[in-house]
């Protein structure tokens, strides 16, 4: 029996859930499988509809409003879609459930990334609960929020990453490009400037590794709309000769390679892709107590956690704060709040003074991310999950 599976998911940009479907269409056509995979882009890029196409992969662009719901209808029928895979969707009932229920389809699956902190719809997303066949989410963080805001009960499937692909040529020498001695470490964050990720803290916590490691470098790897306030305070520290703002890097894994220390300091995170990109690269990671991280990191073994104690303060352009999320250490509901700085710089600083330490730490998150985070793991859970869906033996 073929199942043929339609993707639902927002693709303008190769980012975050976008690029966690992306990579699993990527490994799917090159498996041998019963399972063939379309597409409902309710928004695209050239580029990604041009990689799709590359694939094979059928698509309808389309926003699933109640007027265009005939186009949808028809490629579902076309394709005899069993069933619609939606990514990130929850805040939209209409789209995610009534329409694709009036459209026929069979089986809907919906899949949490991320969206369900600042979800606030929730009455009707509980009315419409029984016209979902399943609930998938990316960390056991995001299904507490589900049960607890939503009465949603969903099955645990992690991110899976893909390892990154030998460089084929030589990389950029950062500490040659930055000017830097051979014996300056290198701390970085990598990620969107925008308030989930916590740059703030990154930044806040320099003076005090510096204080007491001074031949220390800082990056910031990523853009958003808080860098020109990250660049300012970093300028009122008096630290703007030792951090350099190196913007979206397409080979941040190659420049993560060249780090000493990782740091991961979001208040809201569903997974944390950016600490398993750093245990691939065999890093260690101090990141925020909170969310999926607590699940990605395991706290003196592959890096270190620090718990969430400074208050956040929302800036003009920048996300919504979300009214909880869940504390790593108590697996409970609480306001969100920045990583203790102080605590921060410590576990940076013994890190940097032990490199054995690092090193260690760094090779256990490695092995760790291979054996239950690959993107070979990730497929196989998700086509049994379609499998058993379906009732396929």
């Amino acid at each position: 029996m073929q199942i043929n599976v339609l993707h639902m998911a927002h693709l303008a940009i190769r980012y975050g859930a976008e690029k966690q479907l992306l990579d699993y269409l990527t490994l799917a056509k090159s498996t041998s499988s019963e399972i063939r995979h379309h597409v409902c882009a309710l928004r695209i890029s050239k580029p990604i509809y041009e990689e799709l196409n590359s694939l094979g992969i059928p698509v309808i662009t389309t926003r699933l409003w109640p007027w265009n719901i005939f186009s949808f209808l028809n490629f579902a029928k076309k394709h005899d879609i069993h069933i619609l895979h939606v990514h990130n969707q929850l805040r939209f009932p209409l789209r995610s459930r009534i329409l694709p229920k009036l459209a026929g389809v069979p089986l809907i699956i919906e899949h949490e990334h991320g969206m369900v902190w600042n979800t606030s719809s929730t009455q009707l997303i509980k009315w419409t609960n029984k016209l979902v066949n399943a609930n998938i989410c990316n960390s056991h963080a995001a299904k507490i929020m589900l049960e607890r805001k939503c009465n949603i009960d969903a099955k645990v499937i992690y991110n899976g990453i893909p390892l990154p692909p030998e460089q084929t040529e030589a990389p950029a020498q950062l500490k040659t490009e930055l000017g830097l001695s051979e014996t300056t470490a290198i701390v970085g964050f990598v990620g969107r400037l925008n308030n989930p990720k916590g740059a703030e803290a990154f930044i806040r916590m320099i003076p005090k590794v510096i204080q007491a490691v001074p031949h220390t470098a800082f990056i910031v790897i990523g853009d958003g709309p808080m860098r020109s306030s990250l660049e300012t305070e970093a300028k009122v520290l008096g630290i703007n000769d030792q951090i350099y703002f190196l913007g979206y890097q397409k080979n941040a894994y190659h420049l993560m390679k060249q780090l000493d220390v990782v740091v991961v300091p979001s208040f809201r995170e569903a997974f944390g892709n950016v600490a398993i990109e750093a245990a691939l690269a065999k890093k260690p990671v101090i990141a925020s107590n909170v969310d999926g991280i607590a699940e990605t990191v395991i706290d003196g073994k592959t890096g270190f956690l620090v718990d969430c104690t400074e208050p956040i303060q929302r800036q003009k352009g920048t996300n919504s704060l979300p009214k909880a999320v869940v504390d790593g250490r108590t697996k409970e509901l609480r306001s969100p709040k920045l990583p203790n700085t102080e605590i921060l710089a410590e576990k940076v600083i013994h890190c940097l003074q032990t490199p054995e330490l690092a090193v260690t730490l760094g090779n256990n998150a490695y092995a760790r991310a291979v054996q239950e985070f690959s993107l070979e793991r990730y497929c196989k859970d998700l086509d049994n999950f379609y499998r058993e869906l379906t009732h396929y033996k």
